[in-house]
Parts: C-alpha cells; structure tokens; sequence
C-alpha cells in the first residue's frame, strides 16, 4: 500500500513556498486514459490474445525496470557514502524520491499483471481469446504501467537537468 501512496503523491505540483497542490490533470491522465482504453475494450467486446506472449512481453519490462529501481538505489547510496551533495538539494532530492515511487509502481503492476497473466495462462484456455472483463483488467494495468514508466522517464530527464546545473560537483 505504501508504493502506491508514495506514486499517488507524485502528482502534486510544488511551489516556490514549499506548499503542494494536486496536479488534477495529472490524475486525471493517469487515471482516465487507461480508463477510456478499457472502456473502448468492452465497448468492442475485445478479448487478450496470445497471453503467454503477453506474459513474457510484460515479465521482461518488469525486470527491467527492476533492474533501473535498482540501480537507483545503489547510486543513491553511494551518493550518500561517499557525502556527495548532489542529493541535498531540495530539488535534486524530491526528484530522486518521486523517481523511486514511480519505478516501484510501475514493478509492482508489472508484478500484479505478470501475476494475473500467469494464472490465465496456466487455467484458461489461451488459444482463444479471454473474457472481456479481463481484458479490460489487463489493459488498464498495462497501460498504468506504460504511463508510470513515462512518469520516471520524465523524472530521470529532470534529475539529469539538475546534476547539469549543480557545476563542479561531480556524480558518484
């Protein structure tokens, strides 16, 4: 539950004064355009096919960002062992928590959909297309996690902003 609290606040805009609002719209993209997807799937009565690709397709990208959470961590860590300055400030700092949030989000739908993948491939007949409720389940999820990716793509982006503007300080 933490994960997703920590994702969820990633949509607040921060102001000069150190207060934070909602960022509605921002909500309301990740929320509505995976929801307008799988409105379109049942209104189309479509059903996933070729789960066990899907399911390979979707375990890959999980690991990998995995492996990007991961990483993250580790820098951070050396960051802080090595008493750079580059994560003191504000900024750089929140950047790098919101980053954090995002990529543990995006494993744990990755998780989530590997999980509810898996089990239809193993007890569903997956040469003919699944249920429209579950199609609507699946795409919801894949395309939250296409769009939490996007979100620490974004992040990294800015994060890389910061590092340039810092000057002489130099990136463990």
């Amino acid at each position: 539950m933490a994960i997703i609290l920590d994702h969820y606040a990633t949509l607040y805009k921060h102001d000069a004064q150190g207060s934070q609002k909602m960022d509605f719209w921002g909500l309301l993209q990740f929320l509505g355009i995976p929801a307008v997807c799988s409105i379109i799937v049942y209104a189309t009565g479509s059903g996933v096919q070729h789960v066990p690709e899907v399911l390979s397709a979707i375990a890959i990208l999980t690991g990998l960002t995995f492996n990007v959470f991961v990483l993250l961590f580790d820098l951070t860590m050396r960051a802080i062992d090595k008493g750079a300055n580059i994560l003191t400030g504000p900024s750089v700092a929140q950047v790098a928590d919101e980053l954090r949030a995002n990529a543990s989000y995006a494993v744990l739908l990755g998780l989530g959909l590997s999980a509810l993948l898996g089990g239809i491939a193993m007890f569903a007949d997956t040469s003919k297309p699944i249920n429209t409720w579950f199609s609507c389940i699946i795409v919801f999820l894949a395309v939250q996690i296409l769009l939490a990716l996007g979100m620490a793509l974004k992040r990294v982006r800015s994060m890389f902003e910061s590092f340039r503007t810092i000057g002489d300080e130099q990136a463990p």
